[in-house]
This record gives structure tokens, sequence and C-alpha cells, in this order.
């Protein structure tokens, strides 16, 4: 087993998995679902199922569920009939703009450019200046949760997976760097090898799962590891006790279904037979990933056996097609109505006007490569564990020891022999996910990203921000500037047309003495000030909206190109939305109604003598229990103030400011001079999850007693 990092594609937090895919003989196209007349209504931006009655003769449920026709191929092939290798496993990757390879086929490009891990400390250090050892905290000002990243990667895990290979790209670290002294590793990604040195061709990288949101992630990419995971019994996935994911041993699997699943261990911390197995090999990755794996193998085994009961004629075959359809069309149905809203905007796709087999889904280099690893800076420090009141249940993980460890995931409460820490069950995990925000979309990240990775919470790990540069660099991929043109937006001529920031401005300028067109691209793209209703600036936005729409649009077996007869409708309706996927499968009771995002706020109103004085102003602090001060307001004429998560900022700089999270949190009023408090000092505030909005939380102060009027001096 290889330890080398491996590439990092897309969202991973992380990273994936480093060694070869050991890719099983016997690929048979297995296509689930047919294409049949659209039954959808566009409502608000978003999706709705609509019912349509079928016949009997229409009903593929009714028929022979082997027939190709009807069944969505697993590893992708014939998803697109008339071009059947469209976002199959094994494509290469697409590309957006022409690749920009130094010597025009394989040698890295933007070789003029420095090293990215100076790079990453210029830009993308979060430290704060005057404590190096703690880092900034922000927020999200999307208010998006942690399922902004945390779900994001387990959407990259079902899109693309482009491994490592075994040329070497060693990233240079400067003299006294903490991460050093030696070069930070790095093997370049397997290429088609009908392109690259020796063809005359620009090398282009290959993913070896399917392009489509079709849940490869849990149900595989191939016809192989999709049968190694079930049971062959009431259309049912194998679980393991407690209803997790079955463990990579002999109890679950034989020798040859374990070599096909060829689960990822990078740190090798845990011996291979403790992990768990799941369709995607990187399952193990980090904590929250495995969470969101568990999840979707309960949802399936929850619809198949809500199937089977309703239907006890059916088949094995006929009930694990039929959950495999339902779950990856509520999958579908919250990337598009949930995830794609709250982070590229609620306009930033056309309206879906059905299936085109002349959109071509595979996904593009640029995606992969670039745009879609925005997510790394929106990563929490540490994994939070909650109950239904939104505290803690046990201690939280820190991030830099989350790598690889599935013995922090427990149906009944064990001690993590690696951490010393208390495991869980998925639900306080999702809860947890669920309860707070992210970090602020930016060019900053936290140091267990940085400095941490896979280094076992110690200096010495890798930098996932420098590896994103490189793997940029790696690709081919071109210039920030050439990739804007390609995508159809102008090119820019200075740094402070990318961004706001002056301060932003000045470390590119350091990064990039050459100037705005030698700009690593994802650098660029985390660099540009986020556009109107979106997290991301206007090259993110760009990629990834035509990429989420090829994958819409070019998907035959997309969830809006269905037909559900009512049972599927009410299936459906069950768990469309990711609040109702985890409330349905966990123990889970207390979540807002869009997960992706957290809302709270404390409001009230401050009187004086009695009534608001719009010409005196008063100002608020919101403090947590322990007395930081997360933020501060002042009262509007009406005598109204407001906090919420956006409030700030603290003034401790390693504190996350605002109601960002659940929690207690104390409202005080600083008294102008002369002026008394006449109403209690307000309890602590309780916020239970998102969505909660406290209101009347209200002062009453008494102004300064009238000055006595002198008496007039008698006359003599």
């Amino acid at each position: 087993m290889q330890s080398q990092l491996p590439s990092v594609s897309g969202v991973c937090a992380f990273a994936t998995h480093s060694h070869a895919h050991r890719t099983a003989p016997g690929f048979r196209r297995r296509p689930i679902l047919g294409a049949a007349a659209i039954g959808a209504a566009l409502l608000f931006g978003g999706f709705a199922i609509e019912t349509r009655l079928l016949s009997a003769g229409e009903r593929w449920r009714d028929n022979d569920p082997s027939a190709d026709a009807d069944i969505e191929p697993v590893d992708g092939v014939g998803n697109n009939l008339a071009h059947p290798t469209w976002g199959q496993a094994g494509a290469d990757l697409i590309r957006l703009a022409a690749p920009a390879y130094a010597d025009g086929v394989y040698a890295p490009a933007l070789p003029g450019d420095q090293s990215p891990r100076l790079i990453s400390n210029v830009l993308n250090n979060q430290a704060d200046p005057s404590n190096p050892t703690v880092d900034l905290s922000t927020v999200d000002q999307r208010s998006l949760s942690d399922f902004g990243y945390a779900f994001g990667q387990f959407m990259d895990h079902d899109l693309d997976n482009s491994p490592n290979g075994s040329a070497s790209l060693p990233i240079a670290v400067a003299a006294g760097d903490p991460i050093g002294p030696d070069p930070l590793p790095f093997n370049r990604s397997v290429i088609d090898p009908a392109t690259g040195p020796g063809t005359g061709k620009p090398a282009q990288q290959i993913t070896i799962v399917t392009s489509y949101l079709d849940l490869s992630q849990v149900y595989g990419s191939s016809q192989v590891v999709a049968d190694a995971l079930r049971t062959s019994e009431g259309g049912l996935l194998k679980s393991s006790p407690g209803n997790m994911l079955p463990y990579d041993n002999a109890t679950y699997f034989s020798p040859a279904q374990i070599t096909a699943l060829n689960m990822a261990n990078d740190p090798e911390a845990v011996s291979e037979d403790e992990l768990f197995a799941a369709g995607d090999v990187r399952a193990n990755e980090n904590i929250e990933l495995t969470a969101l794996e568990t999840l979707f193998m309960r949802n399936h085994n929850r619809i198949a056996a809500k199937l089977e009961r309703n239907h006890p004629a059916w088949s094995d075959e006929q009930l694990y097609q039929e959950a495999r359809k339902l779950n990856i069309a509520q999958y579908q149905s919250i990337i598009y109505n949930e995830w794609i809203p709250a982070v590229l905007g609620n306009h930033a796709l056309p309206r879906y006007r059905g299936y085109n087999p002349k959109v071509n889904a595979t996904i593009s280099n640029e995606f992969s490569t670039v745009s879609y690893r925005f997510g790394h800076s929106l990563v929490s420090p540490t994994i939070a564990r909650e109950g239904n009141d939104g505290q803690a249940l046990t201690d939280e993980i820190p991030l830099a020891v989350d790598f690889f460890d599935p013995n922090l995931l427990s149906a009944s409460v064990t001690v993590d022999p690696l951490t010393g820490l208390m495991s869980t069950d998925i639900g306080p995990i999702l809860k947890g996910d669920a309860d707070g925000n992210g970090q602020a979309m930016d060019l900053p990240a936290i140091d267990p990203i940085r400095n941490l990775l896979f280094g076992n919470g110690i200096i010495g790990g890798q930098d996932l921000i420098a590896l994103d540069v490189q793997r940029g660099r790696d690709h081919g991929i071109p210039d920030y500037n050439t990739l804007r043109a390609a995508v159809g937006l102008p090119k820019l001529t200075s740094f402070s047309q990318i961004t706001s920031d002056e301060e932003v401005q000045a470390a590119l300028a350091i990064a990039y003495p050459g100037g705005v067109d030698t700009i690593d691209a994802f650098e660029g793209g985390s660099a540009e000030n986020s556009t109107d209703d979106s997290d991301v600036g206007p090259l993110f936005q760009a990629v990834m909206a035509d990429q989420f729409e090829r994958l819409r649009d070019g998907d035959r077996f997309f969830y809006l190109n269905e037909s559900f007869d009512r049972e599927e409708t009410a299936l459906f309706n069950e768990a469309n939305t990711l609040t109702k996927v985890i409330e349905a499968n966990t123990s889970v009771t207390n979540l807002q109604s869009d997960a992706i995002l957290f809302h709270a706020s404390i409001s009230g109103t401050v009187t004086i003598d009695g009534q608001p004085r719009g010409g005196q102003s008063v100002t608020l602090h919101l403090l947590d229990t322990s007395g930081n001060i997360l933020g501060t307001e002042t009262t509007n004429d009406r005598g109204q103030y407001s906090f919420d998560e956006l409030s700030g900022p603290s003034v401790t700089p390693g504190v996350t400011p605002g109601v960002s999270a659940t929690g207690f949190y104390v409202v005080s009023v600083v008294l102008p001079v002369g002026f008394t408090q006449s109403s209690p000092a307000p309890a602590a505030i309780e916020i239970t999850g998102g969505g909660v909005n406290v209101t009347s939380v209200n002062f009453r102060l008494n102004g300064p007693a009238p000055a006595a009027k002198r008496r007039p001096r008698p006359r003599r």
C-alpha cells in the first residue's frame, strides 16, 4: 500500500486515495431507468415532481427488471445511447480551455511561477497576524452551514476521481517553513495512455468513476463493486451492526470482492479490515464523508424495506433497482433544489427543458481541478457532535485527527483507540454539520488544511492549498485570465479588478510578480469578489454552472426526466430534502428545513423612559457564555436591534462571530453616560438549531434625571 498523497478531486476537503485503482475484469452494462416523458413543474427556481400515471405496459417495474433500456448503467456506459462512452467510468476529463502544458504535451503549466507552497503562505494563511498559533475565525457570507463543504465533498466523490500515477512532481518548501524542510511529496495524475509523452497529443487525465450524479459513491462505478455491496435479498445493501456500513473484511466480502472494492487507507493508522466499505474508495477519508455515505446506504435500505412490504412478490432485483432509482432521485433533488441555489445562486442555471442527447455530461478538468475545490476555504477546524437540543453530546473532533479513522463512528458508544475520543452514531455528526456556519469563502484556509493534512495533528503534514495549485499545473490548466476568457468572461488587467480587498491585491502582487496573466486559476478564482446571490466569484460560478447544467441536461436518467406513479411520488416526497433524509434515517428530529444553510437571530427593542427614543442610539453586545464579545449592534430609530450569523466581528479573532452556531448567547446593553437599566438582565438565550429566531429580548433604560432648574437670585 503506497503512502504518498493522492490527487485531490473537487471539493474534497482533505485528499483522495494514493494507490492505483485495481479495476476488476468483467465490466458489463447494467443500465437504472429509461427516459420517460417529463413530469416536472418549475417552482420558484427549483423543481418538484408532478405525478403522471403510467399504463401497466409503461411501468418498468412490472416488466423484466433486467431490460437494459430502463436501468441506469452502474458504470455510465450507455446512459447516452448515441454516445455510450460519455460520462462513463474511466473516461477522459473534457476541457473548457485548451491545455497549457509548458511543452504543449505534458510539462507542467506556468513553469515561471513560484512554488505553490510559497504562494499558499502568502495568499492562504488564515493565522491571526498578532498570534500565528490561532486561526482567524470567519463566517460564510451566504450563511452556508458545514454541509456547504461536507455535502459538496460527498457530491464530488460521486463525480470524479483522478488517481495518482508514479510520476513525481514535489513541491519546493523554503528554508524555515514549519512544514519543511523536505519538499512536499506530490505524484502526477494518471493520464490516458493514448495521450502525453511519445504521442504528440496533450496529456488528458481520466476519472475512474462515472460523471453522472448517480450515487456511485454508494453503489459503485463497476458491476463487480455494485454486486459486492448487495445482500442479494430484499433489494438491500450490506450493512454492519447498528445500521453502519459493512466492514472491509471477510465477514462481509470475499477476497476477490475486497480486491475490487480497493478501499483507500492513506495514513494506515488502522488495519484495512477495520475500514468501512462503500462504492467509493475514499469513503473513510473523513468522518463527515463516512457519515453521509452511511446515510444514503440507510436511505436505500429504508426505501427497499417499504417497497418489499408493499410488493411482497417482487424479486431482489426489482426491489434494489426501484430503491436505487428513488434514492438517486432524492439525492439529485437535494443538489438542484438546495445545494446549487445556496452555493451558486437561485438563477445560476437556466430552466430545465428536458433531456438533450447532444449534451455531454462528462466532468471537465477545470471543474474538478479548479472551481470545485472552492470548498477547501469553507472547512471548519472541528467536527461537532450534537443532540437534538443543539448541545454537544461529547467532545468535538479536531479536523487534524479526522482522517481515515472509522473507529470514531459506532452505533454504541466506544472509545476510539487512536484519538481517545468517544465514538457516536452518524446522527450527532450530521446534526453538528447543520448546526453552524462554515468558514468564509475566500483565499485563507485554516491551519489543519494548510499544515496538518495527514500529519496526525502535528506540523509536518501536507498543505492542501499547495496541492490544489500544483494539481492545476500538473493537469495543464491555463492561467486565470486565459481560463476566464475560455468561459466567456473578460480578461482583467489589474489585481484591483479581481478583488476590492486592498490587502488581497497586495498579496497577489507578491505571489505573482509577473502580473495578472501569471495567476494560477485556482488562486485567482478564490480571490474574486463573489457575484450577487452566490458564494463564489464569476470564474468559479461560470465553470460550476456549466458543469451542473450539463450533468442535468445530459443525463437520460435525471429525476425530472423520469415518470413517477403515485407510490413513487409519495416515497420520493418522504425524503426529497437533506433534512428529510437525515430525519428519516437517524434519531435527529430538530433540523432547519434547509440543512445546507444556517440562519439564526436574536432581536429585541430598547426603550428609554418607557418609549423608543429615535434620537438616542444604544449599543449592544452579543456575547458567548465565556464573556467573549461576538458582535456589536446599535439600535435603529425605533429602538430595535438584531444579531444574526453575520453580526461581527468578534473582539477575539479566534472566536467565531455572530449567532453562527447552536449554543447559549447573552445580550448586554452598553449604558450611555448617565443612563441606568431598569429591566433585569436577560437570561442566556438558547439556540437549538438553524431557523431559530429569538425575539423580544428587550431592555428598559432610564435616561439621566433632568437637571434641577436654578432659582433666580432675588434682587437687592
